[in-house]
């Protein structure tokens, strides 16, 4: 505990001076975490010879390990279990045949609203990743959720579906924490998410500047108070990939990769 602190102060201190020349090896991540790769269920490939392209792209950047995430939303994407497995399976054929290997693994990105509470009641038709954390060995069962850009959650929904996670076993992980308007006026909302143990992520594009500077600025943020814990690609699309590469230039990751703190290379370690 006592060298991660210290990682984190020196981490604060490196990421902050910009003239710092750094070449990351993003092999070292092993693992993306949150990716539209199944072809044709939601707003990310459109079908199976884009899912293979994005997959090339990951490869070629190093990544070993694949979380494929699509969007589980039930009024614009109503996908379920019984949809997505078999199009998942179809994907793992096809990479199979015309790829290098990889380990592909099939999560979903879960919308927060009243039909994931009562999801929530029914286990088996959750799509959750296995993951070891790095720092202490425990294993962990994570499930990546996300709220409306628009407006703040429900709190008091928030809170249930926090609860209810946690207490049938499940990791709480939310997607591209610093996208969101609403915490860049407000961080302090993104710790108490962190103190109640949900494992914030940032978005390789949001530390490009991708989305604006608020953004940016919120991810820096949380970054430095040490309550991000994973730096996914979120592809849809080329670009995205293309957010990744830049960070082969990123001191910010330099420092994280540094610390030891990152679950990415934990994920598929159960």
């Amino acid at each position: 505990m006592f060298t991660a602190i210290k990682n984190l102060f020196r981490f604060s201190k490196k990421a902050k001076n910009k003239n710092i020349q750094v070449s990351n090896d993003l092999s070292l991540l092993i693992c993306d975490v949150h990716s539209h790769l199944v072809p044709g269920v939601d707003d990310g490939a459109p079908d199976m010879d884009t899912s293979i392209a994005l997959i090339r792209r990951l490869q070629n950047l190093g990544f070993k390990k694949l979380v494929t995430t699509p969007h589980v939303m039930v009024d614009l994407y109503p996908n379920t279990p019984e949809i997505l497995k078999p199009r998942f399976e179809e994907l793992k054929v096809e990479v199979a045949k015309r790829l290098p290997p990889i380990e592909l693994f099939l999560g979903a990105e879960y919308f927060l609203d009243l039909d994931l509470l009562d999801l929530l009641s029914k286990p088996d038709e959750l799509l959750t990743f296995p993951c070891t954390d790095p720092l202490n060995g425990s294993k962990l069962e994570m499930i990546l959720f996300e709220f409306a850009f628009h407006h703040p959650p429900n709190y008091d929904i928030l809170a249930e579906i926090i609860f209810k996670m946690q207490t049938s076993g499940l990791t709480p992980v939310l997607a591209h924490c610093a996208r969101y308007p609403y915490f860049h006026k407000d961080k302090s909302e993104l710790k108490k998410l962190h103190d109640k143990g949900v494992v914030l992520t940032i978005n390789a594009a949001t530390l490009c500047g991708s989305y604006g500077d608020l953004a940016k600025e919120t991810a820096l943020y949380a970054i430095e108070n040490g309550w991000v814990r994973m730096i996914c690609s979120d592809t849809h699309a080329p670009h995205h990939i293309a957010a990744v590469k830049e960070l082969e230039s990123s001191p910010v990751l330099a420092d994280l990769i540094e610390s030891g703190t990152l679950l990415n290379p934990g994920i598929g370690l159960n």
